[in-house]
């Protein structure tokens, strides 16, 4: 079963209900609103028939959603991915969820338990899921110092940016040190908006989120000198096709989690109010 054969692929999808008709073990611990695995394991390892080197197959689960979010497609989200698919010949959209994952013996996958065979992807969609599967473990998390200092952007892009996340594949960042610094040190960086080149308003609405970046950063960078004395240098912001954006920048670039950066940028404030809270506190004299 474990060949070049095998119907199982990367992108397979199987039906939890198979899985739990044959072996009710394997999805016991599945949440109920979870209606489907999908396969994340390499080609390679799929069909390896090693069971030492190879034992496993693994996999995420997934939902049917009625439609597409513009924020957790192309592999935007490091946790949720919108996958558009096929389901009988029909567009579908199913949700992957990163960190719902189970790998489960080549031995207890029986010749019963074959993947969907009205579910498939097209090449465009396979490439996704891969970027999406590695994305997870290829972003940086950000160094504080520089979030904070970018504070403006980010605070632009929460309200702003998210307008245009429909044709843009996603935002990376080249910066400079790379590592928490004093104040005394400036940040470099450049920011590339990557868009689809799929969409034929995609480059206007990039450019457009670019210009505009250009446009207030100097006021961002004034406020943060003038309230922190602290300094963020823009070396470019520009927007970039997906098939001008290359694997050396890939190399040289960090894709942008804007949940994780808000994230910080919440954690930061919620520190804030609590140093307040403790300096009034101890300002306070008993009498």
């Amino acid at each position: 079963m474990w060949n070049r054969n095998t119907k199982w692929r990367q992108g397979s999808m199987i039906s939890v209900d198979i899985l739990r008709n044959y072996n009710p073990g394997l999805v016991r611990t599945l949440h109920e609103e979870i209606t489907h695995l999908c396969v994340a394991s390499y080609d390679g390892d799929i069909v390896n028939d090693n069971m030492v080197l190879e034992p496993m197959v693994e996999f995420v689960g997934a939902k049917n959603v009625s439609d597409a979010s513009s924020e957790l497609t192309h592999a935007k989200h490091p946790s949720i991915l919108h996958l558009e698919c096929f389901f009988d010949g029909k567009p579908a959209v199913m949700e992957l969820h990163a960190s719902i994952r189970l790998a489960i013996s080549k031995h207890n996958i029986i010749p019963a338990m074959q993947p969907d065979k009205n579910f498939s992807l097209d090449e465009k969609a396979k490439v996704i899921l891969q970027n999406w599967l590695c994305s997870r473990y290829r972003r940086e998390a950000l160094p504080r110092p520089f979030v904070e200092r970018t504070m403006g952007l980010w605070n632009y892009m929460e309200s702003e940016g998210r307008k245009y996340a429909a044709n843009i594949m996603g935002y990376w960042l080249d910066y400079d040190p790379r590592e928490e610094v004093d104040d005394d040190v400036p940040y470099v960086f450049s920011l590339f908006i990557v868009y689809s080149i799929r969409h034929h308003d995609a480059q206007d609405q990039a450019e457009k989120l670019a210009l505009e970046i250009r446009n207030h950063f100097p006021e961002w960078r004034e406020d943060l000198k003038r309230d922190k004395s602290r300094d963020i240098e823009l070396g470019e912001c520009r927007a970039c096709g997906e098939d001008c954006f290359t694997l050396f920048d890939l190399q040289n670039c960090v894709q942008v989690d804007l949940d994780q950066v808000k994230f910080l940028i919440d954690q930061d404030a919620e520190e804030r109010a609590e140093q307040e809270a403790r300096e009034q506190k101890g300002s306070v004299t008993l009498i």
